[in-house]
């Protein structure tokens, strides 16, 4: 008797570990890492369940991670986060991981000092400025939680939470200056489709 391993993760997306048993998107993988080379922000949106995690979970990264992605850095820092009901503890504990910083409140209080605080922060940190530099990649998965997450957005006004705004405006001036300094800082998003049209909530 053999042990087999199936290669379909159920409903779950696939992981980094699984991308070899990723198949089929190899176009899809293309379009995006150009875009994001290009571009540094990139929106992937579509339907639930089309397997928009996947593409950036098996597909995307790993194609990094193996130098099919140009940049400054032959090394990378990937940061995943999903929104939840706090998106800036949420980034922050993750940045704090990947740039190595203390701990996820060490990171808040440095964001506190405006939009721009992002890129500065990265600027600053081993990541960038250590004996072994990397670009940084940003991933906010299922982006629609800004939305469905009644702390993040109150449906009755279409109203965001200022934790929530600052969150955003934080991501876009990071994506400014990054295209304005040249900076090795990425970020991609995925979303349901369903939910583009809160995003105007959001100035």
């Amino acid at each position: 008797m053999t042990n087999s391993i199936c290669p379909y993760p159920g409903l779950r997306p696939f992981n980094e570990q699984e991308s070899l048993y990723f198949k089929g998107r190899d176009r899809h993988i293309e379009k995006i890492r150009q875009e994001l080379e290009h571009k540094k922000f990139l929106m992937v949106t579509g339907a639930s369940g089309d397997g928009k995690s996947s593409l950036i979970y098996a597909g995307l990264i790993p194609n990094i991670r193996a130098g099919f992605f140009k940049s400054k850095f032959p090394s990378w820092k990937i940061a995943v986060f999903r929104p939840g009901n706090n998106p800036m503890w949420m980034l922050s504990d993750v940045l704090a991981r990947e740039l190595g910083f203390t701990d996820a409140k060490q990171v808040i209080s440095s964001l506190s000092f405006g939009y721009s605080a992002l890129a500065e922060l990265y600027k600053t940190s081993p990541a960038y400025s250590g004996k072994r530099p990397s670009n940084l990649l940003i991933v906010v998965d299922q982006f629609e939680e800004f939305f469905t997450n009644k702390e993040n957005f109150i449906r009755e006004t279409a109203i965001p939470s200022e934790n929530a705004v600052t969150v955003l405006n934080l991501l876009t001036e990071t994506v400014r200056i990054a295209l304005k300094e040249e900076l090795p800082i990425y970020i991609v998003c995925t979303m349901r489709s369903d939910y583009i049209g809160n995003a105007p909530a959001f100035r």
